[in-house]
């Protein structure tokens, strides 16, 4: 099994298979006016990611991520909804699929293995199956650009050209030992800190992302916000030096980034400077909205590798939530629950 790091440098091969795996289910043409991903963690930043992407190019087409137990009210037929479990195992999408189930919706399932792909196969939901032994949050590139070759697919939208761009930019990160030897310095400068990750709102899902990322590989408390919002709230949190002495921030940045936007991360970062252990910046790399915002996923999650073995943590185990699902499955048994449902 490799590890967290040998994962994340096959992102771009991972790109690739998605596309490809995708095209191999042969999924349904349905007719769909709104998309609604079900999922939770590592799962649903794919859809996060989707929505960024869609909102950068224009597209009328309106995406929603459900991280719940039920779904959204307003949910109807004009509504594709996409179930992502890597694991086929995650009790709040397996909830969710039994009540599309049960209303009739229109449904495509994305997982490695399960009951999310038992009860596909014997429902006969059309389903995309992943490659099964990543680490659910390794899998992103899969949840990703599987939902983007399906709305190709659909006719909702075009970008192969921004595809091979993204393949190459993470190629070339991937291969440039001195972005490598950066990243690193960098974690090794915000190790042990509890970690702000803040960016423009049209890179919320690689801000999440990278929160995300710090606390599941890196062991570490964090945050995350947005600019113009962070700038009417979370700014006054750092008036208080005691309080933010050990609190690292870092800013997602983007040469093409609002003139408005960019004046106001400046004048945030002169305001809280001497406020925080530090501030740094990881900057978007590529010309298509597509290759930047996941050249920050990329990089990102490089460094919370990183951050992980400055602190001496495994990035590939999660005790905590190990110890949660114990406890649930003691306690409420969600999934025979459901299963029975169903059957």
């Amino acid at each position: 099994m490799e590890d967290m790091l040998g994962y994340i440098r096959k992102y771009p091969e991972m790109i690739l298979d998605a596309i490809e795996a995708t095209k191999r289910a042969a999924l349904p043409s349905y007719e769909f006016d709104r998309l609604l991903v079900c999922g939770m963690g590592g799962s649903a930043v794919g859809g996060d990611l989707a929505t960024d992407v869609m909102r950068a190019y224009g597209i009328p087409l309106q995406i929603e991520i459900s991280r719940r137990y039920a779904l959204p009210p307003h949910v109807d037929r004009n509504t594709l909804v996409i179930f992502s479990s890597y694991s086929g195992e995650t009790e709040e999408t397996l909830s969710q699929f039994a009540e599309a189930r049960r209303k009739g919706l229109q449904m495509i399932c994305m997982t490695s293995g399960g009951r999310l792909k038992k009860w596909a196969e014997d429902l006969g939901v059309p389903f995309v199956e992943m490659p099964a032994g990543f680490k659910p949050r390794a899998a992103l590139p899969y949840s990703l650009f599987t939902v983007i070759e399906y709305l190709r697919e659909a006719g909702k939208l075009d970008i192969s050209r921004d595809i091979d761009e993204t393949v190459q930019v993470l190629t070339e990160l991937r291969d440039d030992p001195q972005k490598d030897n950066e990243i690193m310095s960098l974690a090794g400068l915000m190790a042990n800190s509890r970690i702000s990750v803040y960016a423009a709102d049209a890179y919320e899902a690689a801000a999440r992302r990278m929160k995300n990322q710090i606390n599941e590989n890196s062991k570490l408390p964090a945050n995350w916000d947005v600019f113009p919002e962070m700038n009417h709230n979370e700014i006054v949190g750092y008036e208080d030096n005691d309080l933010n002495k050990e609190s690292y921030v870092l800013l997602l940045r983007d040469a093409d980034e609002h003139p408005a936007v960019r004046t106001r991360i400046e004048a945030t970062k002169e305001i809280i400077q001497g406020k925080v252990k530090g501030v740094a910046e990881l900057w978007a790399v590529g010309k298509s909205k597509l290759a930047k915002e996941m050249s920050l996923v990329f990089l990102g999650d490089v460094l919370s590798y990183y951050l992980a073995t400055h602190g001496k943590k495994n990035p590939d185990k999660t005790a905590n939530i190990d110890a949660l699902k114990a406890v649930l499955k003691e306690k409420l048994n969600t999934q025979e629950k459901i299963e029975k449902e169903l059957v």
